[in-house]
């Protein structure tokens, strides 16, 4: 375990790379501060990445796959989408993730290359639905309700994957900050894995 990402072998040789994610950390940090929630309540499963072009991708997937191993790739809403467990877990908001998404680009430029959002759990409560999960999760929050946040539901699902993956994007509304939090039931590795009872 690294103590310090700096010490990352993501990181090592590539301080562009490091100042990024910093200050991905901390545009995380002031989101979740307007969305009037403390990240060390939730559990990061995941975080992702953007980049610009095919070519961008197949560089960060092999830099990737260097620090860790893909667990999963898959086809969702119309994009190859891979999953990435790292060998050694990144220090983020004070948890440690060892998960990383990196989507690849469809049929348009990205405007960015950089690391775009995170996921965290908000799990099911027993026998609620897909529907009076987002409700709940709308009633308790109502980020939805805030001038300052754009609220985005859906429900991307792979080929294969059997749990329900309802997802509440939130990020600003004047998009400037160009970060998101995404909320989901269950962590992304259980979705994988077809199996609720994972943990």
């Amino acid at each position: 375990m690294y103590s310090f990402n700096q010490d990352h072998p993501l990181f090592q040789q590539n301080e562009h790379c490091l100042l990024d994610f910093i200050k991905f950390e901390q545009k995380i940090t002031a989101l979740a501060t307007e969305m009037r929630i403390n990240l060390h309540d939730y559990k990061i499963d995941h975080i992702g990445i953007a980049v610009e072009t095919q070519e961008i991708a197949e560089q960060w997937l092999r830099k990737f796959a260097q620090c860790g191993e893909i667990f999963s790739q898959n086809i969702i809403n119309g994009r190859m989408i891979y999953l990435i467990k790292l060998t050694h877990a990144l220090r983020f908001a004070g948890q440690w993730v060892d998960v990383i998404e990196l989507p690849f680009p469809k049929n348009k430029r990205y405007s960015k290359n950089t690391w775009e959002h995170i996921e965290i759990v908000l799990p099911f409560t027993t026998n609620e639905t897909v529907k009076n999960w987002i409700l709940r999760i709308n009633q308790l929050y109502q980020w939805n309700k805030s001038g300052k946040l754009k609220v985005k539901m859906s429900e991307p699902k792979g080929e294969g994957e059997q749990i329900p993956n309802p997802s509440i994007t939130v990020g600003y509304a004047n998009d400037e900050q160009s970060v998101r939090i995404k909320v989901h039931p269950y962590d992304i590795q259980q979705i994988v894995k077809n199996d609720i009872s994972y943990s």
